[in-house]
């Protein structure tokens, strides 16, 4: 699955509809990440998530097409989202809390990491403390699955008996599994298709040529 506006997560918090926070925002850079935040958000409950910034924190990453829901109090907007006040508020100030003092970087991986937190937030803690406040609802869905034809490097599709077929090629999604592993990086599908696209077509001329 793919988490929509996974970016915006390693610049804030995310909390589930008991505004609890359920994984590492700081993991790992937010391209790297599709993948795991759209498994984590559909195994929440009603399976929808919310990333939870602030007026700086909202400044680091692109804007989206539809405005994120905002309020100038945490309780507001969580209220808004239809998650519990006070629970949200007391996440926010437990995560405010337990974050090291100083600036983040967000172009490196910078270890400023909670302290005392289950789970604890990596990297880019920085406090969720300056109104106004957004919420971001995270969906899971598809980009693609790992499933489909298995293909050699010459983008021909494996029959059964794992020989290539003479005359079939294979490129993009459907092929996307013989790269990818457990994860997704932002605009690998894009890559895949192009590169096999080429070396499909390719094949497909000698073919013809023959």
């Amino acid at each position: 699955g793919i988490a929509s506006r996974v970016d915006g997560v390693p610049f804030g918090v995310v909390l589930n509809k008991s505004a609890k926070r359920f994984y590492d925002e700081g993991e790992d850079f937010w391209p790297k990440r599709y993948a795991i935040w759209g498994r984590l958000v559909a195994s929440q409950p009603d399976q929808i998530a919310y990333a939870i910034v602030d007026s700086e924190g909202v400044e680091r990453f692109m804007p989206s097409v539809f405005a994120p829901i905002a309020d100038d109090t945490i309780e507001g907007l969580a209220s808004k989202l239809s998650i519990d006040p006070v629970a949200a508020k007391n996440t926010v100030d437990a995560f405010n809390a337990a974050c090291p003092d100083g600036p983040i970087d967000q172009m490196s991986l910078d270890g400023k990491t909670t302290k005392g937190l289950t789970p604890e937030k990596s990297n880019w803690s920085a406090p969720i403390s300056k109104p106004p406040f957004f919420g971001y609802p995270l969906r899971p869905g598809i980009t693609f699955t790992y499933m489909g034809v298995a293909v050699n490097d010459r983008a021909q599709v494996l029959m059964k008996d794992g020989k290539p077929a003479a005359n079939l090629f294979a490129a993009g999604e459907i092929m996307a599994g013989n790269v990818l592993g457990q994860g997704y990086l932002g605009g690998i599908g894009m890559t895949i298709g192009g590169v096999f696209g080429r070396i499909a077509g390719a094949e497909a001329a000698r073919v013809l040529n023959r």
